[in-house]
């Protein structure tokens, strides 16, 4: 009897051992999945866009530019030293015949080998003001690039600011539908339990699962809107399309403790703004391009030395035959007539200050309207988030007496379906407040370059 036993026992508990592992199993591998999900707040958002956003690496290269363009305009004012040299090989001497006596008598010219070498130097002295305004050009432009990457900076920043709270967005909606059809179904399933007690009409179980087939789609549509959203977050961060992410939401806020007027933002953008700065600058760079390319109107001088050696030989030596020549002086270049050239191109760049002041007047109008508006939408946002959480405490409540009222056979099924349909509705009104507050408060930080409290 017990050699009968023993192994069923065995092999029960072989069973129980073998059912553990593979849980064990399920449990890691369900660890590990949730853990690969890279998990993303609003500042991870933040730093991966700087660190791998191709706008703002490319941005970012202008400064090399800048700095290279110092370079070349520096090397104008500076003496430019060049050397070379050269061997020729003369495999047939020419000759000259002269007569003498009689005679033609052949000469041979030149040698076999022909060394030659030559250091020359070169100093510019004055090209009409053009090499020193084009160092102070190019230093201004180095600047002008720095502010060009600070605007593109921050205009990264809230991109993917917009994005993320966009992504955001859409699952809040997509939570709103779940709910709603998790409603649904516990409407449907006490509806079919009434039917079984006849305390319904069948139209009133095909009315509920109506309803509950028209939220599937909607659901469907949603969740192909989330995820979306995430790959073009994912894109803009530089992270791979496929890679699963976690948005990890911050606390709610509904408004900024130190919030300043107005006329003080704006006054603070005008100021600060890269935009603007790289404006002026620019403003300042074809207003000085135009004394550059007046400087063609005037002579220009340079001094010039130049060292010249030459050997030549039937042997190949450089010892045989050497000669030796240093000269020096001054070039004085005047310019005459060039077919319009330097007029139209004094023209072309007074065309481009122009246009460069002009712009400048115009970002002015445009940043205070992108601050102004950007005010009154966090000013309407906030307010619609106050209303939002009343709302929503206001539809949850009417949908529990709904419920309430139709289980103890007061209420009608339209009513629940109603109060359902306003919940869904005010979770997705609190969302988009939610979310027009957060763009808000993204447009103003860019727009007046200030770092607000938010609560």
């Amino acid at each position: 009897m017990i050699s009968a036993e023993t192994p069923k026992g065995a092999v029960s508990q072989r069973r129980q051992w073998v059912g553990l592992a593979v849980l064990a199993v399920l449990s890691i591998a369900l660890h590990l999945t949730a853990a690969a999900k890279t998990p993303l707040t609003i500042a991870d958002v933040r730093h991966r866009a700087l660190e791998f956003n191709r706008t703002y690496l490319a941005a970012q290269q202008e400064i090399v530019k800048a700095r290279s363009e110092i370079t070349i305009a520096r090397a104008g004012a500076l003496p430019e030293l060049s050397a070379g040299g050269r061997y020729s090989r003369g495999f047939i001497l020419p000759s000259f015949f002269v007569q003498m006596n009689d005679e033609i008598v052949e000469f041979k010219t030149g040698f076999k080998n022909n060394f030659s070498a030559f250091l020359s130097l070169k100093q510019s002295l004055w090209q009409g003001g053009k090499v020193m305004t084009a160092l102070s050009i190019a230093k201004m432009y180095d600047k002008y690039s720095q502010a060009l990457v600070e605007a593109t900076e921050a205009s990264v920043v809230q991109n993917a600011e917009v994005l993320f709270y966009s992504a955001i967005l859409e699952k809040s909606r997509l939570s709103a539908l779940s709910k709603e059809m998790e409603a649904t179904s516990h409407n449907l399933e006490m509806i079919e339990k009434k039917y079984s007690q006849g305390l319904v009409s069948q139209f009133e179980v095909l009315r509920a699962k109506v309803e509950k087939l028209n939220l599937e789609p909607q659901i469907l549509k949603v969740e192909s809107e989330v995820r979306l959203a995430q790959k073009r977050l994912k894109s803009f961060l530089g992270i791979d399309l496929n890679e699963p992410i976690v948005l990890v939401e911050e606390a709610p806020y509904s408004f900024i403790s130190d919030l300043p007027p107005l006329t003080a933002l704006v006054d603070t953008a005008m100021a600060n703004r890269p935009e603007m700065r790289s404006a002026e600058l620019l403003t300042e760079i074809t207003h000085k391009a135009v004394r550059v390319a007046k400087g063609d109107y005037y002579p220009s001088l340079e001094a010039v030395s130049s060292y010249d050696w030459q050997s030549v030989s039937d042997d190949f030596t450089l010892k045989d035959n050497t000669t030796e020549s240093w000269t020096a002086g001054i070039t004085l270049s005047i310019p005459i007539f060039k077919g319009g050239q330097t007029r139209g191109e004094v023209t072309k760049k007074r065309a481009e200050h122009i246009q460069a002041r002009l712009t400048a007047q115009q970002l002015r109008d445009d940043i205070k309207l992108e601050v102004e508006e950007a005010y009154d939408q966090l000013l309407q946002s906030k307010e619609a988030l106050q209303i939002q959480k009343e709302t929503i405490a206001q539809a949850e409540e009417g949908l529990r007496i709904a419920n309430l009222r139709y289980e103890t056979g007061v209420g009608t099924q339209l009513e629940v379906l109603s109060a359902q349909a306003a919940v869904t509705k005010a979770r997705n009104s609190k969302a988009e407040a939610v979310f027009f507050f957060r763009t808000a408060v993204s447009r103003l930080k860019k727009g007046t370059t200030i770092d607000f409290h938010i609560q």
